[in-house]
């Protein structure tokens, strides 16, 4: 038989530098992530899922449910540990758990499966948890900052799909919460981002043929980053699109192509008592990786990946650099190249004897090469000179 159950151990560390251990207990399910588990007043609070476990092999698996449930210290048959002094079951039947987070004496889900619904729970009584309130809307949150002294929530996740139903990848999605009224929580506002260039032609980022975008912070909190003094959050975002073109210069073809990928820290102006969010700028990476493409459509180690605001400054860190813009004009302060990051070049193929790769320090270096049907291959420039520049659409997004 299969059993969904976690176990959990408490120590005490209010010596410093020593660890005492007291106690264990365990609970059915399993645990989405460090935020699904909380001590407050001598109580821990854990939310798990029963019930996904192995669910693609079995012909007729349990229903995924989620549950909160209550634990304290205390004796059993002479045995100390953490024994379980409530439980509340049952919660959001088939969905998923994509984020949780305790705020005093409430806990806050988010299930998903093709709408959103969020969850308040009481939990002033540890014996009692129980809901209060729920709001279902399209999308889906994957991280619940809590702020505005509680009574607000400030998330990040990915916006509902074609008519509300399932989620759209090609954005990622801030929303605003206001839970100031836990048994009535509404949506303040939302704001679907997209880090793809965009044009007069172009008003969906898959129209431009950027493909999904991505955020670190959608899945590490440490990504997720807010300045509640001004009331700023900055989230990494990045995408990329393949680039396809064939040009001619002096009886030559040359075929150009590859992934050409966007990194941005987006900065986000948040104004929880009014209920508004804008775009207050972006610090633009790109430029860190280089003018060429990626022969690779994977380019994980092109995003930014942590940002921190210090004094009248916001620094962003990616593989590539790292770059200080002023909060208040965003004007580029400073920028460094990390060492180790090899630039992207651009790929060209042409028919000749002699291949010619240009290296990252632009330094030609020619070699014999031959393609599988005996035609040479070339990538960089050429022996005589640097290769014609691509067309000016496929080597740059329009508006860029």
């Amino acid at each position: 038989d299969l059993h969904e159950v976690t176990n959990i151990h408490s120590f005490d560390i209010s010596e410093s530098g020593q660890t005492t251990y007291l106690s264990s207990g365990r609970i059915n399910g399993t645990v989405n992530d460090q935020f699904s588990l909380s001590e407050y007043e001598g109580t821990i609070r854990v939310v798990s899922t029963t019930g996904q476990w192995g669910r693609w092999w079995m012909n007729d698996p349990e229903p995924m449910m989620n549950h909160v449930i209550t634990l304290q210290e205390s004796f059993k048959d002479g045995v100390r540990g953490l024994y379980e002094v409530g439980h509340l079951g049952g919660i959001a039947p088939g969905e998923t758990l994509w984020s949780a987070r305790f705020v005093g004496d409430t806990a806050y889900l988010v299930t998903f499966e093709q709408w959103d619904p969020l969850w308040t729970i009481d939990l002033s009584d540890p014996t009692n948890p129980r809901i209060i309130g729920e709001l279902e809307i399209p999308g889906v949150s994957t991280y619940i900052h809590p702020m505005n002294d509680g009574d607000s929530l400030l998330t990040i996740g990915f916006p509902g799909g074609e008519g509300g139903i399932g989620l759209d990848w090609s954005r990622t999605q801030i929303s605003l919460f206001d839970v100031s009224n836990l048994s009535d929580p509404t949506l303040s506002a939302a704001l679907p981002l997209t880090p793809g260039y965009e044009d007069k032609n172009c008003e969906d980022i898959r129209w431009c043929g950027w493909s999904w975008s991505w955020s670190e912070a959608t899945y590490e909190h440490k990504a997720f980053t807010y300045w509640d003094k001004n009331g700023l959050l900055a989230v990494p975002l990045s995408t990329h699109r393949y680039v396809h073109d064939t040009i001619e210069e002096d009886g030559r073809t040359y075929t150009y192509h590859g992934y050409e990928y966007v990194s941005k820290l987006v900065l986000v102006s948040v104004d929880a008592d009014n209920g508004v969010l804008s775009i207050y700028g972006e610090v633009n990476h790109s430029d860190l990786y280089g003018e060429g493409l990626s022969s690779s459509w994977w380019g994980g180690d092109i995003s930014i990946s942590r940002s921190i605001f210090m004094g009248d400054f916001v620094y962003s860190f990616s593989d590539a650099g790292i770059k200080v813009h002023n909060v208040t004009s965003l004007n580029q302060t400073a920028s460094i190249n990390l060492p180790g990051y090899r630039s992207l070049v651009n790929q060209y193929y042409f028919e000749d004897e002699v291949a010619v790769e240009a290296t990252v320090d632009g330094e030609d270096r020619e070699e014999e090469a031959k393609s599988d049907d005996g035609e040479a291959t070339s990538s960089g420039s050429s022996g005589s000179g640097d290769p014609p520049p691509p067309n000016a659409d496929a080597a740059e997004p329009d508006g860029a």
